[in-house]
């Protein structure tokens, strides 16, 4: 797999969002990290939508959604 950074800009096109999961993907050790919450502000300064999904219960997701 290449980094995304890898990918023509035209690759791009046509993309309104992504989706991610959050344990261990945008967490670390359980926290948002301060690159973690750059690249969600990047992303949302470019107009992608996000939406973190998990395996977890409802519950456990609460906190980041707040």
């Amino acid at each position: 797999m290449r980094p995304l950074a890898h990918l023509q800009t035209d690759a791009w096109v046509g993309i309104k969002g992504i989706f991610t999961d959050i344990d261990d993907t945008l967490t670390t050790d359980g926290a948002l990290t301060p690159d973690a919450l750059q690249a969600l502000a990047d992303l949302k300064e470019a107009g992608l939508s996000v939406v973190a999904i998990t395996g977890r219960p409802v519950g456990w997701s609460e906190p980041f959604a707040a």
